[in-house]
């Protein structure tokens, strides 16, 4: 089993910050801002000498969560800083990209990282459409369009033109291409038919997260099918699954964690904007229903000491299939820096290598 750490830089603000979204940016202290890079580096720093095999970033807007807008700039930022571990783009989001550009600025990416990138295409929630003003119900269309765009520009050696329906270019010849050759390791991020579907048609790996174990394992189940149909069979590091962990010494302190834990939805939206998005971003895991995520808590999946956390990950591997687990170690709600130190320390020491031949 390989291990990602997901990094979503953790801001400690000096005061009360409103806890709907969009959050003012009138709440942002820019020291706070300042520290909360600086804090990043040394703590990826640390991840990498324990030996984990990546470290994640993903895109989101208008939030303290999760404070990278750009994974792309956070990723060449983490490239320059960091030796030898992967460095995993889990974003970008691509219906509200340019493709053209996401796919120059990932070729030039895994140019000077020297081919220590790896490449997540997210379709994102809904909420995030809100940001440049985008129709949610498009935001399929747009995804699937775009990654075909993508993967064009990084496989075709002759300039081309783009008549698509949503993105259209007279001449695409990018440079630099990228370093891994036909292109990084990539993958369509997602729960509902339609990306299983992709990532099989398209020999790309499959990415799901924040489900039990069951409902994303019907997910992978199903993607798996389809690349029986397509004609090929994807290795384990071809599914990644995202969750959330609460390591603790022991079960009862893990578990005590969590009863703590809020209740409140990660993107908390205001009723009317929060009841519009309800019914758009209700996905499906390979067409079975799942509840919206403006609508509750995340859930976290892995819970407990260490002897109890590896036995998971093992169950992970069985029911879900995936090579790949990327983790949050920080406790959701929580902007405290102490308990996710305390955490990364016992995975590094107590988890991690105990899974390597899981």
């Amino acid at each position: 089993m390989k291990v990602s750490f997901f990094e979503t830089v953790r801001y400690q603000a000096p005061g009360p910050l409103p806890s709907e979204w969009p959050v003012p940016s009138g709440s942002y202290d820019p020291d706070a801002g300042a520290r909360a890079y600086r804090g990043m580096i040394e703590r990826l720093e640390y991840v990498e000498e324990l030996g984990f095999d990546w470290v994640s970033v993903s895109e989101h807007h208008y939030s303290p969560r999760i404070l990278t807008p750009s994974p792309i700039v956070s990723a060449a930022f983490l490239a320059a800083h960091l030796k030898r571990i992967k460095i995993a783009l889990l974003g970008p989001i691509v219906p509200q990209s340019n493709p053209v550009r996401v796919a120059e600025e990932l070729a030039m990416l895994d140019t000077m990282a020297q081919g220590r990138l790896v490449v997540g295409l997210l379709r994102g929630t809904s909420n995030e459409s809100l940001t440049y003003d985008l129709n949610p119900a498009e935001s399929r269309e747009r995804t699937d369009e775009g990654m075909e765009l993508i993967l064009k520009a990084w496989t075709e050696p002759q300039p081309f033109g783009w008549q698509g329906r949503h993105f259209r270019y007279r001449t695409i010849s990018i440079w630099p291409r990228p370093l891994q050759q036909p292109y990084p390791a990539t993958y369509a991020l997602g729960t509902s038919r339609e990306a299983c579907e992709f990532a099989a048609r398209h020999h790309l790996g499959c990415g799901v997260s924040y489900g039990s174990f069951e409902g994303v394992g019907r997910a992978t189940r199903y993607y798996r099918e389809e690349c029986a149909r397509y004609g090929w069979e994807p290795t384990p590091e071809q599914i990644i699954y995202r969750a959330n962990m609460l390591l603790a010494d022991t079960d009862e302190e893990a578990h005590e964690s969590l009863r703590k834990l809020p209740g409140q939805a990660p993107f908390a939206m205001r009723p009317g904007v929060r009841d519009a998005m309800m019914t758009v971003d209700s996905r499906n895991i390979a067409g079975e229903a799942r509840s919206p995520i403006v609508s509750g808590a995340l859930p976290t999946t892995f819970i407990g000491s260490p002897d109890t956390v590896v036995e998971q990950v093992r169950r992970c591997r069985d029911v879900v299939g995936a090579g790949v687990i990327d983790l949050s170690l920080h406790p959701p709600g929580s902007t405290e820096l102490e308990p996710l130190m305390r955490a990364l320390e016992l995975f590094g020491k107590k988890v991690l290598p105990r899974i390597r031949d899981i």
